[in-house]
């Protein structure tokens, strides 16, 4: 039996969803944004107008307008992109029992074991991307073959709404044919060692000694050797159940910069209470703890420490957030701020110290209360968490 991978990719995700909600967006050319008002103001989708007038993801709005000075922008709604995402999964599931999601709009569907072969799953992925399109009005592409790398690569060849197939028998004439830096987890210093080593298709590095390529690129590079000759038996885009997690944390950008040190602590107080919370949920305790500066020049620094003992309790990360913070500021305005924590464990026994952890004075913590009550409840904080919690796997 052979085996069977779909990738559904869903079309111009936010922009397409917009659309749902506003048919006229089709029209002309529009992006999706962060809030400007939370100068969160850049490109985070386009629709295929905006794509062919030179829109970028990542470009900053005042980028994008100068290019088209016409640009329709809409600030990002996330609930709506999980509402359709969850609608999505749900017709997924109804193929396989096996779906896995890479981010909002990718997933996996694995078919092996399920249909007989390629082109059974070629029609599986003519009927999902029908049902997608008549029940949620969207459009997606799917990519067929016999390994996860290499769906998703099929997915991204043509778009929007297509199947594409890539089967075994294509590895030479097909894909060795492909620039090798459309393979998966080849990004911009990868794709530039590669190129400077004259490698530049996926038949290059599939022929290239694997023992350059390993010196070249590392573990990274043994890896994609493996992608190139058509195996990706080493990767498994499956989350670990037992630790899915390498780092937690929040970064927030201010409505306006901060200046004052109270402000900034009071920040650092409430990303320490979020990022406790999620440790607890996911029973870890981190042993480093680091935290990040931006200042209004865009100016960015990042300082970590490790603890003596793995935390997940507010006050502990809030004293040492607090510690590097006051190490590194310069008393310039600051633009954002944020915490994060690594060296993450499961073992939730502690070895008790002697030594009572360093307090945080009770005249502080009111200072910072009384500064949430106040001014910080009109920079919108609890809106904006809901939208910037990040975890890197």
């Amino acid at each position: 039996m052979e085996n069977v991978v779909l990738l559904v990719d869903m079309n111009n995700y936010y922009a397409s969803v917009e659309s749902l909600y506003d048919p006229n967006l089709r029209k002309v050319p529009m992006a999706v944004c962060g809030d400007p008002a939370m100068r969160h103001g850049i490109i985070l989708a386009k629709n295929d107008l905006a794509k062919k007038r030179g829109i970028v993801t990542g470009e900053s709005i005042y980028a994008a307008k100068q290019k088209v000075p016409n640009l329709t922008t809409i600030t990002a709604d996330h609930r709506k992109y999980v509402k359709y995402a969850k609608l999505a999964r749900e017709i997924y599931s109804q193929y396989s029992d096996d779906v896995i999601h890479f981010g909002l709009d990718e997933s996996w569907v694995v078919l092996t074991g399920r249909v007989n072969n390629i082109e059974v799953g070629r029609r599986t992925a003519d009927d999902i991307r029908m049902r997608i399109k008549s029940e949620l009005g969207l459009t997606v592409s799917v990519g067929v073959s016999w390994n996860f790398v290499f769906s998703k690569l099929a997915s991204d060849m043509r778009k929007p709404d297509a199947t594409t197939v890539l089967s075994r028998n294509d590895l030479r004439t097909v894909i060795w044919n492909l620039p090798a830096f459309e393979l998966l987890f080849v990004g911009k210093a990868t794709r530039k060692k590669l190129t400077e080593s004259n490698i530049l298709t996926i038949g290059d590095l599939a022929q290239s000694d694997i023992r350059f390529v390993r010196k070249l690129l590392g573990k990274n590079g043994e890896t994609l050797w493996f992608f190139a000759n058509g195996n990706d038996c080493g990767f498994d885009p499956r989350t670990p159940a037992d630790n899915p997690f390498k780092s937690i944390g929040n970064t927030i950008t201010m409505p306006y910069d901060l200046h004052d040190e109270l402000d900034i602590l009071t920040m650092l107080y409430v990303l320490s209470g979020t990022v406790s919370s999620r440790l607890k949920k996911h029973s870890l305790k981190a042993g480093c703890v680091s935290i990040l500066i931006k200042y209004s020049d865009f100016k960015t620094i990042n300082r970590q420490l490790t603890v003596a003992v793995p935390v997940n309790d507010e006050r502990s990360l809030y004293v040492n957030a607090r510690q590097l913070f006051r190490a590194n500021f310069d008393r310039r305005a600051v633009r954002s701020v944020g915490i994060h924590v690594s060296k993450l464990d499961k073992n939730m026994y502690e070895q008790l110290s002697l030594f009572d952890k360093e307090p945080v004075p009770i005249d502080e913590v009111c200072d910072i209360e009384r500064n949430l009550r106040g001014k910080l409840k009109a920079m919108r904080v609890e809106k904006y968490f809901g939208f910037t919690e990040d975890i890197a796997n």
